[in-house]
């Protein structure tokens, strides 16, 4: 164990590089960094008042299932409705000031205007036209419509699409569709700067930049069809929050609902651990690695009995607890890049290890610190197919250990208690299986980043099931389930969008997010009020943000 303290070394060195699409999104290179993000001042304390109105077209029809947006000016924090079906918008809980209200969507041109907000506000009357270009703001899922599905796609989708975004500028140079000769440089740039060679040699450069420059030409985009808006019925009473990060070149990961009532979020470039008050939007930020030479990317954290804050860095394959009261953290190398981490019954830390050749997870003990590492079953692949990539991690109420292997395409169950293991195969090849959750009957959760599709394994039958999300190429990443209600919740990365799924009834309910990209990697439900919270984590950086969905109780 190496103790840690909170001044931070300065200075940068060599970078590991968890994610093989940070070297696409370096590739192509064609978002550029978002605005600088201040750190917050508090907000008024006082909600004053709020902001309604109509939204009507050209022809003074209302305008259905678009944004609208209010920005704060003061603190950058801005909440967002959507409009009902008679074009209605009503924002609530607003402290009286200056804000900035946006009505936005894909399919419309933009309309803002400052507005001051008080007990009185009047209604506003806002008229709306059909978007000029309405694929310049259409999210990744719109795009990789235009690819056919099969083998192809489904690889495409794991090797390209598992850390980045495919937007309108990233198609479409310059305003013009890449060409066979541009998606070869794209390619070879990647795999030359693929430092953990985990892009599997099997993506073959000349056959997959054809088949790109072949269905993403002029005529593919054409056919394109842009988002369609918010579904009136599931959106109603709907509020979306978003909130800017101290530092706007950053990728926030990870999150977390503290005991304290704060929002915990790994700031995964700068070394750090945020703590951010909903209420006002103010962070506070600890140091959290002991390494000047590295960055420590951190990552998947976990709060213990105690209070204590549990992550994993993986630039520097260690594991950090950290006391929040006092501010310390300390540091145990675990001799791994691990993708996830969870604790068990006893207090103890998993973590597995995301670029290992053979699957393996590692146990640390939280008493005196010892590491001890056990090799998991393998799913057998090729050195053509790349490596496993170990991906989500979570414990069941029987101590038995769930692991998905992204590349793997598998499922292994491994019995702390006893020490067995078992592997399970996923229904679909290719289906890319990546972070997991525990429902409160027992039941594992399974996001399929591969098929946008949904599935869930019962350990008692040990027989999986599938569901369609409602489109194949939204990319599910993570998963949480609401242990009050049953309910699951689905981090659309390629969809810009979270989704609700009802067990009970097996009905998805979709909500679009306001910001594009919104490409999230980890999702946290507040299990006070069910409200979920994430973060928005685009490679390269465009506005990182971190965003809450208040669903009404129906």
């Amino acid at each position: 164990m190496n103790s840690g303290t909170v001044e931070r070394a300065a200075g940068g060195g060599a970078m590991g590089n968890p994610c093989k699409v940070i070297l696409l999104a370096a590739a192509l290179a064609l978002v550029g960094a978002g605005a600088a993000a201040q750190a917050q001042e508090p907000a008024a304390a006082a909600a004053a008042g709020h902001l309604s109105g109509q939204l009507a077209g050209v022809s003074g029809a209302p305008v259905a299932g678009l944004f609208v947006t209010a920005k704060a000016q003061g603190s950058g924090i801005e909440t967002t409705v959507y409009s009902g079906p008679d074009g209605h918008f009503d924002i609530g809980g607003l402290a009286a000031g200056a804000y900035t209200l946006t009505v936005h969507h894909a399919r419309a041109e933009t309309v803002a205007q400052d507005v001051a907000v008080g007990p009185a506000t009047k209604p506003l009357t806002l008229q709306v036209r059909p978007a000029a270009d309405p694929l310049a703001n259409a999210p990744s899922s719109t795009w990789l419509a235009g690819l056919p599905d099969g083998a192809m796609k489904k690889q495409f989708l794991l090797d390209c699409g598992t850390c980045h975004e495919m937007s309108r500028s990233r198609v479409m140079p310059q305003g013009k569709p890449r060409d066979h000769a541009g998606w070869v440089q794209a390619i070879r740039t990647m795999k030359a700067i693929d430092v953990y060679a985990v892009i599997p040699p099997k993506l073959e450069t000349m056959r997959y930049a054809g088949w790109l420059a072949q269905h993403l030409d002029a005529a593919g985009i054409a056919r394109l069809k842009p988002p369609a808006p918010a579904d009136t019925a599931t959106t109603q009473g709907a509020t979306i929050t978003e909130y800017p990060v101290p530092k706007a070149n950053e990728l926030p990961h990870d999150v977390a609902v503290g005991p304290d009532r704060r929002i915990w979020i790994t700031a995964f470039w700068n070394s750090q651990m945020w703590a951010m008050d909903p209420a006002t939007g103010a962070f506070d930020i600890y140091e959290v690695n002991n390494d000047p030479k590295a960055v420590a990317q951190v990552r998947a954290l976990q709060f213990d009995p105690s209070g204590a804050l549990w992550m994993v860095n993986g630039g520097t394959k260690s594991v950090v607890r950290l006391d929040v009261k006092t501010r310390r953290f300390d540091t145990y190398p675990v001799g791994m890049y691990a993708h996830d981490l969870v604790l068990d019954s006893t207090g103890d830390i998993w973590v597995n290890d995301y670029f290992a050749k053979a699957e393996r997870i590692a146990h640390l003990s939280h008493t005196d610190g010892k590491v001890t590492d056990f090799p998991l079953p393998s799913a057998g692949l090729e050195p053509r197919d790349g490596v496993p990539l170990p991906y989500g991690l979570v414990v069941d109420r029987k101590d038995r250990l769930w692991s998905t292997q992204l590349a793997g395409n598998t499922l292994v169950r491994y019995d702390i208690r006893s020490g067995r293991s078992k592997l399970y195969r996923m229904p679909q090849a290719n289906a890319g299986p990546r972070r997991t959750a525990v429902g409160p009957d027992g039941r594992i959760w399974i996001p399929e980043f591969d098929t946008g599709r949904l599935a869930v394994f019962d350990p008692d039958t040990e027989r999986f099931e599938t569901f369609d999300i409602g489109d194949g190429d939204c990319g599910p990443y993570d998963v949480g389930v609401d242990q009050q209600s049953g309910a699951v919740w689905i981090a659309e990365a390629l969809g810009s969008a979270l989704v609700r799924f009802d067990p009970k009834s097996r009905r998805f309910e979709r909500y679009p997010l306001p910001s594009e990209p919104a490409y999230m990697r980890h999702l946290a439900i507040d299990p006070e009020t069910g409200d979920v919270w994430s973060a928005y984590s685009s490679l390269p950086t465009v506005v990182p943000k971190v965003v809450r969905l208040h669903r009404p109780v129906r």
